[in-house]
């Protein structure tokens, strides 16, 4: 599986769904890593690469990757043309997996993950463990991660029934946490009923 088609980025360490992987012109993309630039670093010769990418090359190798010319790390200078024209991409949100269906510029997805409900960390934590999906639930004609077609992005996987309750908001948000309110005191009373008898 080519990173470059599946677009890993080592910044996030997670995934990138290109709408049009195709449509990214090669011009895009780190020599080192073979992926889409993150955070590109431009060297005084013109050549760029991943910020995560060139300062361990510049470690153990004093030069230019592209034209063997010296270089140092104090040289590199953040490309913002090159990561305004990436940012332009559309791209689906990493959580789509979990149920999220936005689609749009990568440049605001960033600020889409801050406030995605789908992210764990944006959810309170007895909700955390239901983020991630169902394998048993997934929609027909859904992509897995490890398909063979790493230009198609996943369709968004079906949320757990917990999830969609929790989404639905009102009264359904609310019987939910009751719920499993009650369901944390049960199995803390069992284990409490549990210790003394173990005691007696």
């Amino acid at each position: 599986m080519s990173k470059r088609k599946q677009g890993t980025c080592f910044i996030e360490e997670e995934e990138r769904y290109f709408l049009n992987p195709d449509s990214v012109s090669i011009h895009l993309y780190c020599s080192i890593c073979q992926d889409v630039f993150c955070e590109p670093q431009r060297a005084p010769c013109g050549h760029s690469f991943c910020q995560k990418c060139i300062l361990p090359w510049l470690k153990s190798s004093k030069t230019c990757p592209e034209d063997r010319k010296h270089l140092q790390p104090s040289q590199l200078h953040h490309d913002f043309i090159l990561e305004n024209i990436i940012g332009d991409q559309m791209v689906a949100c990493p959580f789509r997996k979990s149920g999220c269906d936005f689609v749009g510029q990568l440049q605001r997805l960033n600020s889409h993950k801050k406030t995605c409900g789908f992210n764990p960390s944006n959810l309170p934590e007895f909700m955390q463990k239901e983020a991630t999906p169902d394998s048993s639930n997934t929609n027909q004609g859904s992509v897995a991660l490890g398909s063979l077609d790493t230009n198609v992005v996943p369709s968004p996987g079906k949320p757990s029934l917990m999830m969609r309750l929790f989404h639905a908001g009102g009264t359904r948000k609310k019987c939910l946490y009751r719920c499993l309110t009650r369901k944390k005191m049960i199995q803390t009373r069992k284990r409490l009923d549990l210790n003394l008898n173990l005691q007696i």
